[in-house]
């Protein structure tokens, strides 16, 4: 495993709620990585053409406007309501925007996405293992 992705820093890293200034380093945790891909992972199944910093927008309510988005299907509003529940913590910007910045510089081998550095797209990886973890983030939402 590539322990140089996750942090190597001596401070404990806050779980959700609040990044602090003493958790900005390169490295994602576990809880961290997992929330910026199942973030990605409910971009891609109903914005797929949007920029990863939508994800706010999107869990946030109503600021997507109707001509933005194609009409969802009962399993695509059943993934937006639990992916509110569970990325309620991300629905402040700078927030998204700290964990994402992180995912883009830092993850490489471990990562199931890839995202441009300025962050204007985003795009599935087409490894093995990537593969397994999507099926995962799908059964998180379902």
């Amino acid at each position: 495993m590539n322990t140089s992705f996750f942090s190597q820093t001596p401070t404990p890293v806050l779980p959700h709620p609040g990044l602090t200034q003493t958790t900005k380093s390169t490295g994602l945790s576990a809880s961290q990585l997992l929330d910026v891909e199942l973030g990605l992972f409910l971009l891609s199944q109903l914005l797929p053409t949007a920029s990863p910093n939508a994800l706010p927008a999107l869990i946030g309510n109503g600021e997507i406007s109707s001509s933005d988005r194609p009409v969802w299907t009962p399993k695509q509003y059943k993934y937006l309501n639990r992916g509110r529940a569970v990325l309620a913590h991300c629905l402040q910007p700078a927030v998204w925007s700290a964990l994402l910045e992180r995912y883009a510089v830092g993850a490489t081998a471990l990562s199931a996405y890839d995202v441009s550095r300025d962050r204007t797209w985003f795009g599935e990886k087409r490894v093995g293992f990537s593969r397994n973890r999507f099926m995962v983030l799908r059964k998180m939402l379902a």
